[in-house]
């Protein structure tokens, strides 16, 4: 897949449909994909908004995808710990 493809997937997919249910392909963009939004995806949960909603596609990867879902966790973790934290002045 290419890169809008991927993305494209990624907007598309419907979470809370089985594959295919939603008129989408079903298809999954992939790691790679969803590695290249996920912090978007963890910025929105942790300012309230709904990123299921934002990023459908993801949301369904990270479901199916027991190795994407451990990294949205640590970096969910991280953000909401060290997020406000800046660079440290050298």
């Amino acid at each position: 897949m290419n890169g809008a493809t991927d993305l494209e997937h990624l907007l598309g997919d419907d979470p809370d449909q089985p594959d295919g249910a939603s008129g989408s392909t079903g298809t999954d963009a992939g790691c790679a994909a969803g590695f290249e939004v996920l912090h978007r995806y963890v910025e929105s949960e942790l300012a309230g908004d709904a990123p299921a909603r934002e990023l459908p596609g993801l949301a369904a990867h990270l479901r199916r995808c027991p190795a994407c879902h451990e990294d949205y966790l640590g970096l969910l973790e991280s953000a909401a710990r060290f997020g406000d934290v800046g660079p440290d002045p050298a």
